[in-house]
């Protein structure tokens, strides 16, 4: 029986809307103690006795016509009661009761997944919070009704009925949220079903979203809606699987030919199934930056004789066929920024093609159910888990804190020669020219460093804290000398005390061990995420907080603000972005979380757009002083229309701050917007930009509520600082 296509509507009815009565929830009551495996034995029979009254009950809850319409869950109107009940509820059923029979977590999370079937799984996560918290309680309560309430069956029921459904009314962490669109067949179902709870186990809740296309429901691939959904749903990373099962049905061809041994039909249909990987991944990101999960091929499906058989899974013709098929593949995801391969071959070939082949669950529960869990997802689960947690841990990474002994070499330098883990160095050299910032934390003389014998250079760090103190203050210091976040910066040791101590004091710094070997495949995994891309201006960041560093100590120095301000010769040159500055100003206005009034993270491409656009304006400013040259470190989008010049976004890099060069720059903006119209200011404010939270107010413009300031006509211009010199962008 194949897997039903799951519904793929856009909407959800308002949080307000749909806002749950908590108290008629078992879940929120105090937690119970879970059963023992007697009792669970107890349960489990208990339960078989009243399936078919039970099932009879939640199918009037589930398939509820009001609030199926409310929460917009459709794929409902041709789906008989018999249907439902035959291929859904009481496969549905038996998986809750062969879970309490044995307490094996697969049943938990494919009964779990399947309960998204035909619930708003495409709708933000409250909202389907909301609707569990609707029809969870009537569902526990038929069970409760049906068993009755005597002791301690009834405890025993209550207990486990809130351990099996926590994971679907449970409110989530938002600071360690990934968001997951996975894009393809039923595979991707597959993997959702035992994923969820590897991330879970590690404190991350994983919002996972499925859009389905394939080839066996008629259903084609469409980039057009993935964009039309990653457009108004915020997403940290997208999978996409073309192949495997009945996604493309080029697919299926290509491996009949290669079975026929036809070389030319097989270079022809791997050319059209490359080019459509290739044009979707391309229009796809033109829309985004967040990661591709791209995966190859992995052989199946299997011919059926083969599957049965006691013979090779695949012919040694499909096998040579996959293989190039597959190298295609890696060049192509080489070729696309971001692109992470989830590799399909090496997963089959670990555990064997026939295994991945079959059902992860008896075949007494699959074959009368819509649900064919297949045993390849359980294991790319894995695979999936080691890339959320590895964005989890970095994707705000802009800072690698390293130790020196046992992390970048083997032994004490101090001591003698060493061992120098070269790939690790090559490895730290392509971050640090992506754009990361690299500094040292170690407990060493500094004089024992024998920098000759490394790949890296001195320079190539931004800050070296080489001393006898603590690592912990060293991190303290180095954020506040490179003035940024420590929720920015990851510590890299080999000391599981010193990692504990960085852990317990500064808790928001990523702490990962050196001797793990997961950490460098995190770190190389790194340059894939949009915090790093090998530009010009990434290449030069280590420089330019070099730069800072010494700018801040002479400040520091200063006692004559003003005086201060004009012996540092700084020049500003202002004007209209132009298409060469785009690389610049999309890293700036992704990058930037404090000096950014709206946070809106314009991709590259929608930025592009505006330079196009008569309705908006977008300027930019470059500073220089007598240490070095900035770069372009601020913008303002602004959008016009007969009324009002409304500023839509002021950003201002970090490294720009303390300069009170938003003030100028503002002027500067209404000077050549004009002063025929009122200019309105936007502010919404998120827990990191405080710093852009007086722009407005304290340059004259008032508020007349909500998340707009304005600044009339007649209103007096904010001051321009004097010790700044201003050209014309040229």
């Amino acid at each position: 029986m194949s897997r039903l296509a799951a519904p793929t509507n856009l909407t959800a009815p308002p949080i307000s809307s749909v806002t749950p009565d908590v108290s008629a929830l078992s879940n929120s009551a105090a937690p119970l103690r879970p059963p023992t495996p007697a009792l669970r034995g107890m349960v489990a029979r208990a339960l078989r006795v009243v399936e078919r009254e039970v099932t009879s009950r939640w199918y009037d809850t589930q398939f509820d016509p009001e609030r199926l319409r409310r929460f917009g869950v459709p794929g409902t109107a041709e789906l008989s009661r018999d249907a439902a009940l035959r291929f859904f509820l009481h496969p549905l059923f038996t998986l809750m009761v062969r879970y309490a029979a044995t307490g094996e977590a697969r049943y938990r999370e494919v009964y779990l997944d399947e309960r998204l079937r035909y619930a708003p799984h495409l709708a933000d996560p409250e909202v389907r919070r909301a609707f569990f918290f609707e029809v969870i309680p009537a569902d526990e309560a038929a069970v409760i009704r049906a068993i009755g309430r005597g002791e301690p069956l009834a405890t025993a029921v209550q207990s486990f009925l809130q351990e099996l459904h926590a994971p679907l009314v449970d409110s989530a962490p938002s600071s360690k949220q990934v968001r997951l669109v996975a894009v393809g067949d039923c595979l991707m179902a597959d993997i959702r079903s035992f994923l969820t709870a590897r991330t879970r186990a590690a404190g991350i809740h994983l919002d996972f979203r499925t859009l389905y296309f394939s080839a066996m429901a008629e259903r084609s691939l469409s980039t057009d809606s993935v964009v039309r959904f990653i457009e108004d749903s915020p997403t940290d990373l997208i999978a996409l699987s073309f192949l495997t099962f009945s996604a493309l049905p080029l697919y299926p061809a290509l491996l009949r030919a290669a079975d026929r041994g036809d070389r030319a039909e097989c270079d022809g249909r791997m050319a059209a199934i490359l080019s459509t990987m290739q044009r979707s991944l391309e229009h796809l990101r033109e829309r985004t930056d967040a990661p591709f999960l791209l995966h190859n091929a992995s052989g199946l499906p299997l011919h059926p004789l083969r599957e049965r058989l006691p013979v090779p899974a695949i012919s040694g013709r499909r096998r040579r066929m996959l293989t190039d098929l597959n190298a295609q593949i890696a060049e192509l995801a080489a070729s696309v920024r971001n692109t992470i391969v989830i590799d399909e071959a090496a997963v089959a070939q670990e555990h064997g093609l026939k295994h991945c082949a079959r059902s992860a669950l008896p075949s007494s529960i699959t074959r009368n159910a819509f649900f064919h869990t297949n045993r390849l997802g359980e294991h790319l689960a894995a695979s999936y888990d080691d890339v959320v947690r590895s964005y989890a841990a970095l994707r705000k990474a802009k800072v690698l804190v390293l130790d020196l002994d046992n992390t970048l070499w083997g032994g004490i330098m101090a001591e003698g020669p060493v061992s120098h883990f070269t790939n690790r160095q090559h490895l730290l050299k392509r971050l640090k020219n992506g754009g990361m910032l690299l500094a040292i934390a170690s407990k060493n003389d500094p004089s024992s460093i024998r920098w000759p014998e490394l790949a890296l250079e001195p320079s190539e760090f931004v800050l070296a804290k080489i001393n006898w103190g603590l690592k912990v203050e060293s991190l303290r210091q180095a954020a506040q000398e490179l003035d940024l976040g420590l929720d920015s910066f990851v510590f890299v040791d080999d000391n599981p005390v010193e990692r504990e101590l960085v852990r317990r004091e500064l808790p928001t710094v990523r702490t990962l061990d050196a001797t793990d070997e997961a950490t460098w495949r995190w770190l190389e995994r790194l340059s894939a995420f949009p915090n790093t891309r090998d530009t010009d201006e990434a290449r030069a960041r280590t420089e330019l907080y070099r730069q800072q560093v010494t700018r801040r100590e002479e400040i520091a120095r200063a006692f004559d603000v003003t005086a201060m301000m004009h012996s540092l010769d700084l020049r500003v040159e202002f004007g209209q972005a132009r298409a060469s500055d785009l690389p610049r100003l999309a890293e700036l206005v992704q990058r930037t979380n404090q000096f950014n009034t709206t946070t809106i993270r314009y991709t590259r491409e929608q930025l592009a757009s505006l330079l196009k656009r008569d309705d908006h304006r977008v300027y930019v400013a470059s500073l220089r002083d007598k240490f070095g040259d900035l770069g372009l470190v601020a913008s303002a989008i602004i959008r016009t229309d007969a009324r009002q010049r409304v500023v839509e976004s002021f950003v201002m890099s970090c490294r720009a701050m303390g300069f009170e060069l938003e003030r100028l720059v503002l002027r500067l903006v209404i000077e050549r917007e004009g002063r025929a119209v009122a200019i309105v200011g936007r502010f919404l404010a998120t827990d990191r930009n405080a710093p852009a939270m007086h722009l407005f107010s304290s340059n004259g413009f008032s508020s007349p509520g909500g998340a707009d300031w304005v600044l009339e006509p007649e209103a007096v211009l904010p001051e321009a600082p004097s010790w700044f010199a201003v050209l014309d962008r040229a």
